[in-house]
């Protein structure tokens, strides 16, 4: 079982991650973005360095440790210095009859309030932490979902380029069977369309790629791709953990844990918003000096207001219906979450299953009814159109193949973000 997430311990985490990162988020094309073959760990934790929203995510962190700083700090004293008695007529024309004070004054706080506003601020600290760590897996989300969204364009362009290769070369089968009097010129003219809708369906892939890799390269900040290649296997299928296992992580998750803190501090509020129904008292002293006579004597007083009109009550009902607004954001708050992770596993399931489908009955058949076909046609057992047939049926088996590994590994990152544990289904 995850501990529960201490705020200073995630930090402590943001303060390492601004230190490496000079605090604030760089262009990762300028800060050596990762090239070459880029994996899905390199991308996660180039991500974690230089994406924008989780940097500011971290400051909000930095912002809230210093709320709690600020929180416990007694209030300033004030010094004051004040001449009466002066610059009026007769014997008090000058200064020889002035009387000179010089107080210092101490504003004193009761009820706690000191206290109980440092103990809100925690709580607000908290959440700050918690709100970071649920940004930081909804960006690592992102980015896999990304990362997949790559591998996917790399396999449909490599599934349109050997399509557009089987079609140049049945193209150029048919042409010589023609040629030789076999078939008729429009058996040619079907091959050469077939060739050209390929080329066409190559091209596409090929800007559906280049789209995939900006959108990766933008979850970091980057404005182009510097990598040439995402390294990864979609067909990667293991056994998924049991839902039962899944749910009880639920509670650990950033999206569940941090209303314990929010009740928190919605209670914390409340406590605070009575302690202010007490007023603050004004304590000061000092001494005063006579010039008449060259004498001192000293002075003292205090203030305390009278709670006759303002007593906090707007403040306290307010805080009492935000800790009650608190506990049933909790409970909401959990059924939104198990729901969501509800249709996350059964898309997961759903796509396990059809991909194990795939992988042991369709494309095994829909390749050995292909290679019949070729092999019959050379053998002229078989004409254009069945060859055209199987050949259809296998790259649609392919295309869904893709599809299918896509869709369980981006329910996967789903699942992973939920419940913040890595289900590790790219090798």
């Amino acid at each position: 079982m995850k501990q529960p997430l201490d705020y200073m311990y995630v930090f402590l985490r943001v303060l390492f991650a601004l230190a490496m990162t000079g605090g604030f988020p760089a262009h990762a094309d300028d800060q050596g973005a990762p090239d070459e073959i880029l994996t899905l760990r390199q991308a996660l934790d180039w991500v974690l360095l230089h994406n924008p929203e989780l940097a500011a995510s971290s400051h909000g962190v930095r912002a809230a440790e210093g709320t709690v700083r600020q929180a416990g700090t007694l209030p300033n004293p004030e010094i004051e210095i004040e001449a009466e008695e002066f610059g009026g007529s007769e014997e008090r024309k000058g200064y020889d009859a002035a009387q000179t004070t010089l107080s210092l004054s101490q504003s004193v706080e009761l009820g706690g309030k000191r206290g109980k506003r440092q103990r809100v601020a925690q709580s607000e600290a908290r959440l700050a932490g918690w709100a970071y760590e649920a940004k930081r897996l909804d960006v690592l989300a992102e980015t896999k979902k990304a990362f997949v969204d790559v591998l996917l364009a790399q396999g449909q362009l490599k599934l349109a380029e050997s399509l557009l290769a089987l079609a140049e070369d049945v193209r150029q089968t048919v042409a010589e069977r023609v040629k030789a009097g076999k078939v008729p010129l429009l058996e040619e003219t079907k091959a050469s369309v077939e060739a050209v809708a390929a080329r066409i369906a190559r091209d596409l892939a090929m800007r559906e790629l280049d789209a995939a890799r900006k959108r990766l390269a933008a979850t970091w900040g980057g404005t182009a791709p510097l990598f040439k290649e995402a390294g990864g296997d979609l067909d990667f299928i293991q056994e998924i953990p049991s839902m039962e296992k899944l749910s009880a992580s639920l509670d650990d998750s950033p999206a569940i844990a941090r209303w314990k803190d929010e009740v928190a501090l919605g209670q914390r509020s409340l406590a605070l918003a009575k302690a202010e129904r007490m007023p603050n008292v004004d304590v000061s002293a000092g001494i005063r000096r006579f010039e008449d006579d060259g004498s001192y004597a000293g002075v003292a007083g205090i203030s305390l207001p009278l709670p006759l009109f303002d007593r906090n009550a707007g403040g306290i009902l307010a805080a009492e219906h935000q800790a009650a607004r608190a506990e049933y954001e909790q409970r909401a708050a959990r059924l939104r979450a198990m729901t969501e992770l509800v249709e996350a596993y059964s898309q997961l399931e759903t796509a396990r299953a059809e991909a194990l489908a795939i992988k042991a009955e369709l494309l095994p058949g829909a390749q050995q009814a292909f290679d019949a076909a070729q092999t019959g046609y050379r053998e002229g057992k078989f004409g254009h159109l069945e060859v055209l047939d199987t050949q259809r049926t296998l790259s649609e088996a392919k295309a869904r193949s893709l599809e299918v590994l896509a869709a369980y590994q981006k329910a996967a990152a789903d699942v992973e973000r939920l419940t913040g544990s890595p289900l590790n289904t790219i090798q």
